[in-house]
């Protein structure tokens, strides 16, 4: 008898994804869907699925509630799973096939990334280049709350990689350009709050330098111009966009002392206004 999974999908307005990644979990034996307050039908469709959707405050990613999510899984064997991602059958065989022999506690899987409809193939976004902590016996693994961190694994667990395409999940990435941008400021924010939380402080030298390097890592060292072409060039620069944006974010935070800059550097401008207003009164 095949040990019963678990699949936990977590999601916020994902009405144009969350079909497709339900079809492709049918088969396991609990599906949870933690929603944080959707406002399209992102439920309404999860509900043709599964009665298991469970509510979580709303974040700013996903990391808080992952660690929550697992906990209420009925079973020991957990996979996550994100609503614009998909489970091959091939990646499900050997999952439940793992599972049954007890071969691992914990999985890495490949995912293969799609960006900007073009499927990756190097630019630290191919399959082995992207594996991720999905599968694994719940009790053996703990998420942090900080954001894009790898899970917790426990010392004494068994750890198994999955390698190449027919192996991996389907990641649906960025859209387009915009959708690059829109998740680049949100998580930039973050990772600046964050920073400065720890203690880290703006360098001009070495932000940039972090910055630049970005481009030579990924699109030279890790193939991504050979491999992907003009879409491995732009990732390069884009991400060279948001390691520095993180940094001018910092530095805002530090030269306005706080976590919203916005606000002070509206009351300068209209300190400025003001005193320029202040000489037409004054003739």
């Amino acid at each position: 008898m095949s040990k019963p999974i678990s699949v936990i999908i977590h999601t916020l307005n994902e009405e144009q994804n969350i079909r497709n990644c339900l079809e492709s979990v049918k088969w396991a034996d609990e599906i949870i869907v933690v929603d944080m307050y959707s406002e399209d039908k992102t439920v309404e469709i999860a509900h043709k699925y599964t009665d298991k959707i469970l509510m979580h405050d709303r974040c700013r990613y996903v990391e808080p509630a992952r660690q929550w999510a697992i906990e209420q899984a009925a079973h020991e064997w957990v996979l996550v799973i994100d609503a614009d991602e998909l489970v091959p059958i091939k990646t499900r065989n050997l999952l439940r096939d793992i599972a049954d022999k007890d071969m691992y506690d914990v999985v890495l899987i490949p995912r293969v990334n799609y960006l900007f409809g073009h499927r990756m193939e190097g630019s630290r976004r191919g399959a082995d280049e992207d594996r991720q902590c999905r599968f694994f016996k719940k009790s053996l693994i703990r998420y942090t709350p900080k954001i894009h961190s790898f899970p917790q694994i426990c010392q004494d667990a068994q750890v198994g990689w999955l390698s190449g395409q027919d192996q991996a999940l389907i990641h649906f990435n960025y859209i387009d350009i915009e959708h690059f941008i829109q998740r680049l400021n949100c998580y930039t924010t973050i990772e600046a709050e964050t920073a400065h939380s720890a203690g880290r402080s703006f360098h001009l030298e070495k932000d940039f330098s972090h910055s630049m390097k970005q481009i030579q890592d990924i699109a030279i060292s890790e193939e991504g111009l050979k491999k992907d072409g003009i879409y491995g060039l732009g990732v390069a620069v884009l991400m060279a966009m948001y390691h520095f944006s993180t940094a001018l974010k910092l530095k805002l935070i530090e030269d306005y002392n706080s976590t919203n800059p916005g606000t002070a550097i509206r009351q300068r401008y209209q300190d400025i206004a003001n005193e320029i207003i202040k000489q037409y009164s004054e003739k």
